[in-house]
């Protein structure tokens, strides 16, 4: 009886000072239904975009209208650069940019104007393993777009109409 006092306790004090799991947002009631404008499927970001408010239980529709608002996600755009060279001349660091324009849209009214989130991310490449060094850029690449879609969530949380 003890034990199930405690842990009620417990989880009262987690609830009560703001503790959420890491990686869930709720969206204001007045954000939901969301339409999602030129965001699809057939691109990695769109597809992790997707899968970020779906698993945050964010409420999309396939209508538009003057009261639902539209999220628009611009093209993703990624660089990739050496930075440092090792003793044989050979890159030994990389940086990868990674950049995403979206807007929240009402109607025709930006809520939200264009806006453009970057993500900066350096990494060690072997040079004499060519075929690891492109895995481990996909690998950042795939995090950083995790990275991203989260701060659109997070953008899209803290918008009060």
């Amino acid at each position: 009886m003890l034990r199930f006092l405690t842990l009620g306790f417990f989880t009262l004090l987690l609830t009560s000072c703001g503790f959420a799991l890491r990686g869930t947002a709720e969206l204001p009631a007045s954000l939901q239904p969301l339409h999602l404008d030129n965001v699809n499927d057939s691109t990695a970001m769109g597809r992790e975009l997707m899968r970020t408010l779906v698993n945050n239980k964010v409420k999309l529709t396939d209508t538009t209208g003057a009261s639902i608002y539209s999220l628009a996600l611009g093209a993703e755009t990624s660089i990739e650069r050496a930075i440092s060279v090792n003793a044989n001349a050979r890159a030994g660091e990389y940086e990868i940019i990674m950049t995403v324009p979206f807007q929240l849209k009402r109607g025709n009214a930006a809520s939200i104007p264009e806006q453009r989130l970057s993500l900066t991310k350096v990494y060690l490449a072997d040079p004499e393993n060519a075929v690891a060094k492109t895995e481990e850029a996909l690998i950042i690449q795939n995090e950083m777009r995790q990275e991203l879609s989260q701060l659109i969530l997070r953008r899209l949380q803290a918008f009060a109409p």
